[in-house]
């Protein structure tokens, strides 16, 4: 979605054939045939305050969603500073958007946790942290096309950044 200079599309869409040959197909391209919305998932989050959320409080925007955890050192320090860069970007061109980051590490990443990773990366507040179960986050995971592996205490996982209209459904992906 994002260009590798930085530089942000006037809207986030489809990928074209040229961005199709960097990111091959992922199972997140399942969803973008327009009948699948996320929204239609029955989970129930918790967000960083202890909150019961559903991805479908969001609708009517555009949502930019990843999956992160507080203590990677590695992918999600680069996600969440990529992800900074798009919020702003956003902020400067006017273009509304809800910004999700949904934890891989679920066991540990506790409301608490998140509310202090939140303070130290200098996250928005308008920004929402959540956490599920481990099924849950797998599912999500499988959904937006997100490879994770588990290696001992590292979760090896793509840093990809889903964009999804505001019913729910796949726009495009950013992976770099």
């Amino acid at each position: 979605m994002v260009a590798s200079s930085g530089c942000v599309p006037a809207r986030p869409g489809p990928r074209t054939p040229s961005q199709e040959t960097s990111n091959p197909p992922t199972r997140a391209d399942a969803v973008a045939d327009r009948s699948r919305s996320l929204f239609a998932q029955p989970w129930i989050w918790t967000d960083e305050r202890g909150a019961p959320v559903q991805l479908s409080r969001w609708g009517g925007t555009l949502l930019v969603v990843t999956l992160v955890y507080t203590s990677c050192t590695t992918t999600c320090p680069l996600t969440v500073d990529k992800l900074l860069r798009l919020g702003d970007s956003f902020r400067r061109q006017g273009r509304p958007a809800t910004f999700v980051l949904v934890t891989l590490d679920p066991s540990n990443d506790t409301p608490e946790q998140l509310r202090r990773f939140k303070a130290t990366r200098g996250l928005p507040a308008d920004w929402h942290l959540l956490r599920g179960n481990d099924q849950q986050t797998r599912e999500l995971a499988g959904l937006l096309g997100v490879r994770i592996m588990n290696e001992s205490s590292h979760i090896i996982h793509d840093g990809r950044i889903v964009f999804l209209d505001p019913q729910g459904r796949l726009l495009g992906q950013y992976s770099g």
